[in-house]
């Protein structure tokens, strides 16, 4: 039970935390709609290989077919900076590729502003 409350009381300072696990675990990314900004930077090194501004919708349109040949083996939140109106989140994950069965390691790198909400306006990704 101790440990149980230790990780909640660990992982429940990151925000956007569940919308973001959710998208990352069920391929559904139709959640950062809500989280992000109309428009957000976009820096994906391969396999995904996104770059550019672009409208939230396109981004979840490019990205979820690209993401859609990768299954979750584990997600872990690896650190976090707030700071007044900004904030930094990583978050590290092991994706297996359906098709040929490779893991990959990759970090996403979650930067986020906020006015009313904290919302998402650049997202980077790292094969690591």
């Amino acid at each position: 039970m101790k440990t149980l409350l230790f990780l909640l009381a660990v992982t429940g300072h990151y925000l956007l935390m569940q919308p973001i696990e959710d998208s990352i675990r069920t391929g559904d990314f139709s959640h950062f709609k809500e989280i992000s900004m109309e428009k957000i930077s976009v820096n994906f090194e391969p396999p995904f290989d996104l770059q550019g501004y672009v409208f939230i919708d396109k981004f979840i349109e490019d990205f979820s077919s690209r993401y859609a040949q990768y299954k979750v083996e584990k997600i872990e939140w690896s650190s976090k900076h707030i700071e007044e109106n900004f904030a930094v989140q990583s978050l590290n994950v092991i994706l297996k590729d359906t098709r040929s069965k490779q893991d990959l390691y990759y970090k996403f790198i979650f930067f986020m502003k906020k006015n009313l909400k904290w919302k998402i306006y650049y997202l980077r990704g790292l094969r690591i």
